[in-house]
């Protein structure tokens, strides 16, 4: 596909939204190298200034990477998180123009990784729900949380979320609630076979572990979430 000469928008903005298209669709998949200056510059029909202008664009805004010695490599840019911000991922995402959504892997009550309860300040008698869901933005998986919340509080947000909704805003819609603090632990760890194969990541990719405490307005625990993110796919920054 060339550009088109006679349309008005720059001939490097062009080439620009070509390039992102094919980056967006697939064609010119993350981890693999452009072809050369002289083969894209023959499929645009441009020149070399032109395409370097609409290259180093690219770059600037981390859909391309140049690697001295090989060419120009095709990356993903980094979704930007704040950690002490107490918006959910479906709500911080959707808000800059992503499209969000989740699969559920696994739903039960049973076999709670070690803490869980205390955490969550749970009795013997209490039922601790816990749902595996994968997060997708923009139709690609980007972290897989395991959700741990108790029945006996937010019975009502089980089913939404069971269908792929937010819960936080389960936990409006239902209980007029809403989380006023969150405790995060964060640490790096390789990714387990299963991990790779949902996040489509490989073996030698670092993973974001979170362990992210909610806190309710009457400062006793909403949910437990534990998440698994690749370090190459989220920037967390801190806002004081």
């Amino acid at each position: 596909m060339t550009v088109n000469y006679d349309n008005l928008t720059p001939l490097y903005d062009q080439v620009k939204r070509l390039i992102l298209g094919d980056l967006k669709t697939g064609h010119r998949r993350s981890g693999t190298y452009l072809p050369s200056e002289t083969e894209l510059c023959e499929h645009y029909g441009v020149s070399r200034i032109t395409l370097r202008r609409a290259v180093t664009e690219l770059c600037a805004e981390g859909y391309l990477r140049r690697v001295h010695g090989k060419g120009t490599l095709v990356t993903e840019p980094k979704l930007k998180q704040t950690l002490v911000s107490l918006t959910g991922f479906t709500e911080s995402l959707a808000s800059l123009g992503h499209s969000v959504s989740y699969r559920v892997l696994e739903k039960g009550s049973h076999a709670l990784p070690e803490g869980v309860m205390e955490r969550l300040q749970a009795t013997a008698d209490d039922d601790v729900v816990g749902i595996c869901r994968l997060l997708l933005v923009d139709g690609r998986p980007l972290t897989i949380e395991e959700l741990y919340f108790l029945r006996s509080r937010y019975e009502k947000a089980i089913d939404p979320v069971m269908k792929g909704g937010s819960f936080n805003e389960a936990l409006k819609t239902f209980y007029g609630e809403q989380p006023t603090a969150a405790e995060r632990t964060i640490n790096v760890d390789a990714p387990s076979p299963n991990e790779c194969e949902l996040l489509a990541c490989p073996p030698s990719q670092p993973v974001y572990r979170i362990e992210k405490l909610v806190i309710g307005r009457r400062k006793s625990p909403i949910s437990l979430s534990i998440l698994v993110t690749p370090s190459n796919r989220v920037t967390y920054s801190i806002s004081a």
